[in-house]
Order: C-alpha cells, then structure tokens, then sequence
C-alpha cells in the first residue's frame, strides 16, 4: 500500500482536502477490499473506521454514511468502549458535513460527557469534532471553547494535531470578532 499525501487542513471552512482525491479513491477500494476480506472483526472496524474518513473527505457523504453506520454496528458487537466512542464519534462528523446537525449534535450530548474516560487523544478528538460541528452552525463561542480545549490536550501530549486545533481556535477567534 502507498502512503498518501496527507491531508491539509483549510482554515476557513476546518475540513480537511485531500491533495490527490484519486488516489484516495484507489485507497477507497482497497478499504473496501479490507472490510471485506477482514480476518477477524476488529480488522474489519479498523478498515471501515478508516473508509468511513476517506469516503468523507472526498465528499461521497451517502457511502460515508452507511459505513460509519455499519461501523457503529460493529462496535456494538464487538468493540470495546474506546473503539464504540470512535465510531460514533465518525457517523457525528458524517453528519456534520451533511448538514444533519440534529443527529451531530445529539451525538456529542452523548459523547462529550464521557470523552475524558477514554484518554486524553480520544478526548481531545471529541472536543475537535465537537468544536466542528459548533462551528458549522454559527456557534463560534462553543467552537472556541472546544478548540481550546482539544488544543491544551494536543500540545501537553505534544500531539502534530495540535497546529490543527491552533488553526481552528483562530478561524473561530476571527468569526468572534466579526459579529
């Protein structure tokens, strides 16, 4: 498997782009392949948690979402706390990009209470998302709340996603300061 490009992150809108999306389309059918040839089923979460990500940052929000779906099923089966957090915390984000904030934000009622149980990288990941999907919707001052907070997280662990948070904590800064 070739190792994408990573994708950067755009400071107005917070979503990330893909620098080659054919290739990410090609890793889409290799994920597909993962899935479906998984050896066991926590393989197989891994890979859809991963398609889930792709199919999203291309923009193919229909097939985001029945992955992130199906993998939320899974992780009911067979997952452990962490793994079910995660996957939830994928279908909000899939609904966050599609607009369906009354599902997003149901979600982040739910995960954002018990995030810190699960780490401080997982937690930090929660308050992103969450900051996000707040952003989104115009609601600037919980965005920013909720990069501050995922950004204290990232660089006390001296985390690479801690310019990402700093990015975003701007953008809702600057939004702020706008109005």
């Amino acid at each position: 498997m070739t190792e994408l490009p990573r994708p950067t992150f755009d400071p107005e809108t917070l979503r990330e782009v893909h620098p080659d999306p054919d290739a990410v389309r090609a890793r889409v059918q290799q994920l597909r392949a993962e899935v479906r040839d998984a050896l066991d089923e926590i393989d197989e979460l891994r890979a859809r948690g991963e398609l889930v990500a792709y199919l999203r940052g291309i923009g193919e929000l229909d097939d985001a979402l029945a992955e992130a779906q199906r993998a939320v099923d899974r992780a009911d089966i067979v997952g452990n706390g962490a793994m079910r957090h995660m996957a939830r915390l994928r279908l909000a984000k899939v609904q966050q990009w599609r607009g369906d904030f009354a599902e997003s934000n149901m979600i982040f009622t739910e995960l954002l209470p018990v995030a810190d149980t699960f780490g401080p990288v997982i937690e930090a990941f929660t308050h992103q998302d969450a900051g996000e999907n707040d952003y989104d919707q115009g609601h600037f001052a919980d965005a920013r709340d909720h990069f501050a907070r995922a950004l204290h997280l990232r660089a006390e662990l001296e985390l690479d996603e801690a310019a990402e948070s700093r990015t975003a904590l701007e953008a809702a800064n600057r939004k702020l300061e706008q109005r």
